[in-house]
């Protein structure tokens, strides 16, 4: 997040920062550019100025998602999950695609229910018509369903209309699962809540780079991010396998939806 505004407080520059952090300027700047980290841009020539709290911020935040990994490795969690018999690795961000109804369901139960049998916060962000569903379905699995959504073993929403509301409510949401103890985390997205909360393509877009350069792979999550090829045009599709290169490590066919 680059801001232009006026001075009104202490600032640091880049080299002041970099210490700090214990990084190199270099690695700031890609940070700031890609909203991982917020700067401020000051003078004529806009240079990048940062506030001491949030680089402290940015600091809790990766201690806390590097901790949730070690606590894996000292319990011996290993660091993929199985879907569709293939091993994808905590850190994956993906996408599928289906132009049926059972295809939506072909990923979204095991995924979800592999979550939840294995002690990882899942989330659930679909319409209310496909989480009713998938909930129904998952129920027939796993009768202790609505005992999971109270527990918050699985949250469910049917997303925000806003992609810098959506980001803040996965960062809060990822942070409080790190500081539970939570050793794993599972995001399923049926994204035609997107077109139901009238968010437009290019900031779905915008959101989606956004996760998968930070929180897709700065916590021990796998995201599963599906697309109904039956609403969703050739551009919002194209848009979604940029966002999702991740994908192209597994048997493409496995994301198809048959």
């Amino acid at each position: 997040m680059n801001i232009v505004m006026p001075i009104t407080e202490a600032l640091l520059n880049i080299k002041q920062a970099a210490k700090i952090l214990n990084v190199s300027e270099i690695s700031l700047r890609r940070w700031s550019d890609s909203g991982k980290l917020p700067c401020l841009r000051v003078g004529v020539r806009r240079e990048r100025r940062f506030r001491s709290a949030d680089l402290f911020a940015y600091l809790e935040q990766n201690q806390m998602s590097e901790y949730g990994l070690e606590i894996g490795k000292k319990l011996g969690r290993v660091a993929q999950i199985a879907l569709e018999g293939i091993s994808i690795d905590y850190g994956s961000h993906l996408c599928s695609f289906y132009e049926t109804d059972a295809g939506r369901l072909k990923l979204a139960l095991p995924f979800l229910l592999g979550g939840l049998q294995g002690g990882d916060r899942c989330f659930l962000v679909a319409t209310p018509e496909v989480q009713k569903i998938v909930l129904q379905e998952l129920r027939d699995t796993r009768p202790s369903i609505d005992q999971d959504i109270d527990d918050e073993c699985l949250v469910v929403t049917d997303g925000l209309s806003d992609g810098e509301a959506m980001h803040q409510f996965f960062e809060t949401s990822f942070l409080k699962a790190s500081k539970q103890g939570i050793q794993g985390l599972r995001v399923l997205g049926d994204m035609a809540w997107v077109l139901q909360k009238e968010m437009p393509i290019e900031e779905l877009n915008d959101f989606e780079a956004r996760y998968n350069q930070g929180l897709g792979h700065r916590f021990p999550v796998v995201s599963l991010c599906q697309y109904d090829a039956r609403v969703f045009s050739g551009k919002a599709i194209l848009g979604a396998l940029k966002c999702h290169d991740d994908t192209f490590h597994y048997p493409l066919t496995h994301f198809l939806g048959v």
